[in-house]
């Protein structure tokens, strides 16, 4: 297996690697929703802890240094612009059905077209600005806006995309240069010392059952954040950002299964208009 996955071209490599994050990510909404009513970043702090650990002991299997001083900069603003991300994905996550929070958050991958031309100079054209504005239609279907609180957790995760998009941009530097195991603990321990004050402040107990679903959600995301790293190091964000969407057919199959939540026809519009987009996006040279 590992034979024929090293004949693959680093574009095909890039596709699977974001497949796999894509169902990691999937799962972890899942686990994320099954812990139940605790604060967004008590569980945040929970996965850090989780994903740190399991990536320092990569990084000392593999004798990598840990911190590169010379790439400080961009981990601060990558680890900043994911832990803001990650808590507005909980929040989304607790607040609305598992497909309409991942297929917003999905919308990173518009995102990240853009940023990537912001800040990487990477070319879009007039025909992709086009695809994005009917991509933010199909936002329109699945949000249903109005004017009242319901409004908010649609709103917390574009936010969330848009920041998860910012921090992706940064991996394309990164990725020159920087281990992906370095990447992840970085972020980690990042969101670890940020949210501690908080939880400290504002802990609640937690049953077993609801610890053993929060730890599962940071081994879910352990594998989402290095399949997502390893992508954007292997391939440019435009050529491989679409495969991020196979996350909300994942993520509908197991909100149907295990939640019994269906969207609603409005909402399927939005997402057949979005993952068309993406598609579409990809299709642009």
């Amino acid at each position: 297996m590992i034979r024929i996955f090293s004949r693959l071209s680093n574009k095909q490599q890039a596709i699977l690697y974001m497949v796999f994050s894509a169902l990691a990510f999937s799962l972890m909404g899942v686990f994320v929703k099954l812990t139940g009513d605790i604060p967004v970043v008590q569980k945040t702090l929970i996965r850090a802890v989780v994903i740190a650990n399991i990536s320092f002991v990569l990084i000392k299997f593999h004798h990598i240094p840990i911190f590169p001083i010379h790439q400080i900069k961009l981990l601060t603003l990558r680890s900043l612009t994911g832990t803001i991300a990650i808590v507005m994905n909980y929040y989304a996550l607790d607040h609305l059905i598992l497909s309409d929070a991942t297929v917003l958050f999905r919308l990173n991958t518009i995102f990240v077209v853009i940023f990537s031309w912001i800040f990487l100079q990477e070319h879009i054209s007039k025909k992709q600005f086009l695809v994005m504005i009917i991509a933010f239609i199909g936002v329109i279907f699945v949000v249903k806006p109005e004017l009242s609180f319901e409004f908010v957790p649609y709103l917390v995760a574009i936010l969330g995309a848009a920041g998860a998009a910012l921090s992706y941009t940064m991996l394309r530097k990164l990725g020159e240069g920087t281990h992906p195991s370095v990447v992840v603990f970085f972020f980690a321990m990042f969101t670890f010392v940020s949210l501690l004050p908080i939880v400290i402040v504002s802990y609640e107990p937690m049953t077993d059952t609801q610890l053993m679903y929060a730890i599962l959600a940071g081994i879910s995301a352990v594998g989402g954040q290095y399949g997502v790293t390893l992508a954007y190091k292997h391939a440019q964000a435009k050529d491989v950002s679409l495969y991020n969407y196979f996350g909300v057919v994942f993520s509908a199959i197991f909100g149907l299964i295990i939640f019994g939540s269906q969207p609603d026809a409005f909402s399927v519009i939005g997402y057949i208009i979005i993952f068309m987009s993406a598609l579409r996006m990809k299709k642009i040279n």
